[in-house]
């Protein structure tokens, strides 16, 4: 690292090396040599570190001479550090990434030019700090003199600007009328939601220039929340509707509506809503939206629902496909089944991974709806699952269907609303795992997992014959788990058995032919007696278990595993543990913002 030294930016040249060797005027028998300078025991001086005496030879004036010579002479050695081998563009690139890890925009420091330490290192790092526009561009109105130091010294470099959820006409109106001069280089814009619609429905002064400017460059428009009490609304036209370059935008209670902005480049939208005030947005308005973004790569919502005021048959729009090509991730949150599943039925997004929560309903065929398709299309999504686990949380009324295709995972949260007159999850549990299983594709399903937390209502509707239509849908199904931490055998378990050594009536073959390994977890009413009959069924007719894995509680305070039962197991399974693996949730990106 180079030393630091506080110098002026702009400084006369170093004299010439041998100026240093010539005579001092007034005394020609003495010269001032460098090797003498650097060397303090050569050195004549009166009264060295002695008391106060007179000056009458200005000698405190000459070492301060001295002192600007031996600052460039500091110069000139930092110039020869390794570090100063890298040019001037490659150290501004090296500081614009550290600026780019140094603040968030919402941060606290986001603005006060906190890395400045930068340009304190050595004068060659200011001079190039000095002269890189891009390092100036963070401007918040929490810090007004940087904000005004960063306006003059970017140029015109595209800006950063944060107005502070504190700001007033009185403490920020100053910068925000800067700002306002040179928003045809605005890149990103952070503005408190609260500033755009008061209790009246009014933008605030302070804000209204800039949302009414033109903003050619606006890559990133944001509404970020504060605690405030206030309504959801409606993003009135901003910028003129004329947004050619927005890329990402981020409502924070508040939602977008045709002619807000130019959605032709969005590629991220981010809707929030208030828990007390759901963002509403009718199915066809989201729909018209959606179509207007080709290069769509994110759409999030959370606490907005959408609905469908009019039959599907009087919607002459019912059957309209829109195709999304780019869709990454779709993430929904707190919605209608029936309104998810008629807008997934209308996407047509290949390469997306899905996360959405959904309010459980029961169709007039007593069969569930629970945000997916029942015919899903050839690109869909959900059509190539290799890994799916259900897991009932009966004490909160929902289920969770998650796991992955080949290309991506997906994440379907299904919940009993308040007021439902469904009836509790132990009630239907077993109808709706039918529902599922045959609303996806399972063809290609290698390992599943069933799972229940702990709950003490026993589970109705899980018989075999339902177990055998679940898995006669996976036939290329490899691991089986099941994870139960109720006291009631509740159909998870025994059944299931009956299920995978059952014949079909027709071809005389079982199900899930290809079932290798079968794990338990904390289930306390099966033996080990129904374990060594079920695999030894499996292994007569010709589809022996490779594994099973057991934690069952009465193994728990056996010392000698020699005198227990699992020697007998081991003679029809080729291996046998206590030790089952755990089995992660899918990982998905936070949609918190």
């Amino acid at each position: 690292m180079a030393t630091v030294s506080a110098l002026p930016v702009v400084v006369p040249l170093l004299p010439a090396v041998d100026e240093f060797d010539q005579p001092r005027q007034g005394n020609s028998s003495t010269r001032l040599t460098l090797s003498q300078l650097l060397n303090p025991a050569l050195w004549d001086l009166p009264e060295w570190n002695g008391p106060h005496v007179e000056d009458p030879n200005n000698i405190a004036a000459q070492v301060d001479s001295i002192d600007y010579s031996v600052a460039l002479l500091k110069r000139y050695r930092n110039s020869l550090r390794p570090v100063h081998r890298l040019s001037p563009d490659i150290m501004a690139l090296i500081f614009l990434e550290l600026l780019d890890d140094h603040d968030h925009p919402l941060g606290s420091t986001f603005g006060s030019c906190s890395w400045s330490y930068l340009a304190h290192v050595c004068h060659r790092w200011r001079a190039i700090a000095l002269a890189c526009p891009s390092i100036w561009t963070q401007i918040s109105t929490r810090y007004p003199e940087a904000a005004l130091t960063c306006l003059e010294r970017s140029v015109d470099a595209p800006l950063t600007f944060v107005i502070d959820s504190r700001a007033t006409m009185d403490n920020s109106k100053d910068v925000v009328d800067r700002v306002l001069l040179q928003m045809s280089r605005m890149r990103h814009l952070y503005i408190p939601w609260t500033l755009l619609h008061d209790d009246d429905g009014n933008v605030s002064p302070l804000v209204s220039g800039l949302i009414d400017a033109s903003a050619p460059q606006l890559e990133t428009f944001y509404l970020y929340r504060v605690r405030a009490d206030g309504k959801c609304f409606a993003l009135p036209p901003i910028f003129g509707g004329q947004t050619p370059r927005l890329t990402v935008m981020k409502l924070s209670y508040s939602y977008p509506q045709m002619g807000s902005v130019t959605f032709g480049n969005l590629k991220e939208l981010y809707i929030r809503g208030r828990k007390r005030d759901l963002i509403t947005l009718e199915l066809a308005q989201l729909l018209d939206m959606l179509e207007a973004c080709p290069v769509l790569e994110v759409l999030v919502t959370i606490k907005a629902r959408f609905v469908h005021n009019q039959p599907l048959e009087e919607d002459d729009q019912a059957r309209r496909q829109i195709r999304l090509d780019n869709m990454k991730r779709i993430d929904i949150a707190r919605c209608a089944a029936s309104v998810v599943t008629n807008l997934l039925d209308r996407l047509i997004v290949p390469n997306c991974q899905l996360r959405i929560s959904v309010w459980l309903e029961r169709r007039s065929d007593f069969r569930f709806t629970w945000g997916v398709p029942e015919e899903l299309s050839e690109n869909h999504p959900l059509r190539d699952i290799r890994k799916l686990q259900i897991a009932y949380r009966s004490g909160s009324g929902g289920v969770i269907v998650e796991g992955t295709t080949a290309k991506h995972p997906f994440q379907v949260i299904a919940t009993i609303g308040t007021g439902s007159d469904i009836g509790d999850m132990p009630t239907v549990s077993g109808q709706l795992l039918e529902s599922i299983a045959k609303t996806l594709d399972l063809s290609l399903l290698e390992e599943f997992t069933i799972a229940e937390t702990s709950y003490y209502h026993p589970h109705v509707g899980f018989s075999k014959d339902v177990w055998t239509s679940v898995l006669s849908r996976m036939p290329l199904l490899r691991t089986l788990h099941i994870r139960l931490q109720s006291i009631t055998d509740s159909g998870f378990c025994r059944v299931i058995l009956s299920a995978l050594t059952h014949r079909d009536d027709i071809t005389g073959k079982l199900v899930c032919p290809l079932l290798e390994t079968v794990t338990l977890v904390d289930d306390k009413t099966w033996s080990s007696l129904q374990w060594w009959r079920f695999a030894k069924q499996r292994r007569d007719a010709g589809h022996p278990l490779r594994r099973l894995s057991l934690c069952l509680p009465h193994y728990e305070n056996v010392e000698d595993m020699a005198s227990t039962d699992l020697t007998d197991l081991r003679e029809v399974v080729d291996a046998v543990d206590l030790d089952p693996p755990d089995t992660p949730h899918v990982e998905f990106p936070s949609a918190a913002w």
